[in-house]
């Protein structure tokens, strides 16, 4: 009966990891998005987002997992939600987490990461 507990709790993890699908890569961070997660509301869209980080920062922090909210018609973005993580893909302890609703949009410079989770989730 253990047994069947653990491969069925091990399955269930696997399926937890099924649903970042990466967006970008560079030499110090992995950006994945969950596809899931996005929420159309007129021209507004919200998700989930992952970064993992190459190299331990000081604090410890090897992840972060943010809500993200879109704005597609004026091509902005802002945090609604941040944590940080001592391991990658959001596991270990959570370091730190942030309640950003302070309305702050910021700009999408081109040929990021973020405005190509931005052209994904627009297309939706």
């Amino acid at each position: 009966m253990k047994k069947l507990f653990l491969i069925c709790l091990m399955m269930l993890a696997g399926s937890a990891w099924a649903e970042w699908v990466m967006s970008s890569k560079s030499k110090e961070i992995t950006i994945y998005f969950d596809p899931a997660t996005i929420r159309k509301d007129e021209n507004m869209r919200r998700v989930w987002q992952l970064t993992d980080f190459r190299m331990r920062h000081k604090d410890g922090e090897m992840s972060r997992r943010s809500r993200i909210e879109y704005d597609c018609k004026q091509e902005l973005f802002r945090y609604l939600y941040l944590s940080t993580h001592s391991e990658p893909m959001a596991e270990g302890k959570t370091l730190e987490t942030y309640d950003t609703t302070d309305n702050i949009w910021r700009e999408i410079p081109p040929g990021t990461a973020v405005e190509a989770i931005l052209n994904i989730v627009c297309a939706k």
